[in-house]
């Protein structure tokens, strides 16, 4: 065929008609006419071939057939399926941007959960088991800083107990007015089996139940737990107050006077009740070679166990709720019955105004919101349970893969939408050919069928491009 523009587009569409080999014919006209013969035929079997083509088609009008044919699929079929592809891909974009948006809204949600939840803890978030872990050093701090806000509270402590003691007619002895306050009051945050036992512990053996961290090297007064083994004693010492956490060091003066060896030798002495004070230790302590020996849970101090750390928070609880009623109780005027009731009452508890009582509950309530706040309760976890830091360790972890998880799934959207669009872009131009193409050849057939009834006006309906 000639190498002409033409002739490629008229034969680079699937389906040829009769039109199409008209207007070939008409090209090779030209192109060929040096084979034409003196009778008027054609010598080229290219123009031979396309002239048999033409009267096969004109055999019983079956191009007209074809044509119509050809137009019916194209008005019925392929304009349709294109024009919906355009209309998916055009949704498609639109969706996409509202899902984008979505998408990203819900990452920069998930992410911002984990800071606050990161904030709350205390800790970066960067390496978030070792930093978790790191926070149990701040456990010995914030309980020895609660021992020493005691004293803060002790003017509603006293105010209470004057108020129960005026109310009941009696003094009540210290072990039955908060007893575990009082005693923190007087001696601090000792050890456990100082405050069951009351003696004070020679040889402190705790056990931790999490894995060590690895930190930065501390001073000399620190153990390094990494060490210990099943049953050996932390150290021996003499002093009263242990955080549970660090024992600190101190010689132990066991009342002799030796020049270089140490005599174990231990004095039995009675306490009065008829018990020798040492070899009665409990079920959690010991008595070893005659040292006072706390073990297990009675080597933690008294606010790092959770049994006595609840009972004191319910006996500031209890202070909180008596000074909470109290406050009420002054406010309202006109309790003829309770003024007169007062008036009977202690200097301690009548030279009480609303101010000094809404201070003291302001105390009682910073201090239980040291120990009760959101990070002290994961602290307070962690230190009793390994497994409790894996499962806090996925649980922020998993906000983080939610939130890139969103973000790959708004790429995949973006991407998809740069898919719709080019989609879109390459099926419009084959759109509007298909649709020339159909209604070029619905004028041709019009002409076509016009030509054989005498040129009357042919005009075919129904068709919609």
């Amino acid at each position: 065929m000639p190498e002409l523009d033409e002739v490629r587009e008229l034969l680079s569409g699937s389906l040829i008609n009769y039109f199409n080999c008209e207007r070939l014919i008409e090209i090779l006209k030209e192109t060929e006419k040096d084979t034409k013969n003196f009778f008027g035929s054609y010598s080229s079997q290219r123009m031979k071939d396309w002239l048999e083509v033409i009267r096969l088609y004109q055999v019983d009008n079956v191009y007209l057939a074809d044509a119509a044919q050809q137009l019916i699929r194209a008005v019925n079929y392929e304009i349709p399926s294109m024009k919906r592809q355009i209309n998916k891909n055009r949704q498609l974009q639109e969706e996409s941007v509202s899902k984008e948006e979505s998408y990203l809204k819900s990452s920069t949600d998930v992410r911002s959960q984990f800071e606050r939840e990161c904030h709350k803890l205390g800790i970066k978030g960067s390496q978030v088991k070792s930093e978790l872990l790191a926070l149990l050093k701040e456990l010995p701090e914030v309980f020895d800083s609660v021992a020493n806000s005691l004293v803060e509270v002790k003017p509603a402590v006293e105010f209470y107990r004057a108020f129960v003691n005026f109310t009941l007619g009696q003094d009540l002895p210290d072990t039955e007015f908060l007893p575990l306050l009082h005693y923190m009051q007087t001696k601090g945050n000792t050890t456990t089996y100082e405050w069951r036992t009351g003696r004070v512990p020679d040889v402190i053996a705790e056990l931790r139940s999490y894995s060590p961290v690895t930190v930065e090297p501390a001073s000399d007064d620190q153990i390094d737990f990494g060490d210990l083994g099943g049953d050996e004693a932390t150290s021996l010492g003499s002093t009263s107050q242990s955080n549970g956490d660090f024992v600190h060091l101190d010689q132990i003066d066991f009342g002799t006077e030796v020049d270089d060896n140490i005599s174990w030798d231990i004095s039995v002495q009675d306490d009065g009740s008829g018990n020798e004070a040492v070899g009665n230790g409990g079920s959690s302590g010991s008595d070893e070679g005659g040292a006072n020996v706390a073990r297990g849970i009675d080597a933690l101090s008294v606010l790092h166990n959770p049994t006595t750390r609840e009972m004191f928070l319910n006996e500031l609880r209890e202070i909180e709720c008596f000074l909470t009623q109290r406050l009420e109780e002054m406010s309202t005027e006109g309790d003829v019955v309770l003024v007169s009731i007062m008036q009977r009452a202690t200097e301690n508890i009548q030279r009480q105004t609303t101010d000094s009582v809404r201070a003291m509950v302001e105390r009682v309530e910073a201090m239980l919101g040291l120990l009760t706040g959101h990070k002290m309760i994961h602290l307070y976890q962690l230190h009793s349970s390994p497994k409790y830091v894996d499962r806090l360790v996925e649980q922020l972890e998993h906000k983080l893969y939610l939130a890139d998880k969103y973000i790959q799934s708004r790429d995949a959207v973006i991407s998809l939408r740069e898919e719709a669009r080019l989609d879109k872009a390459r099926l419009i131009p084959q759109l509007e050919m298909i649709v020339n193409k159909a209604k070029i050849l619905r004028g041709q057939i019009e002409k076509e069928i016009s030509n054989k009834y005498k040129g009357r006006p042919v005009r075919l309906t129904g068709i919609n491009f």
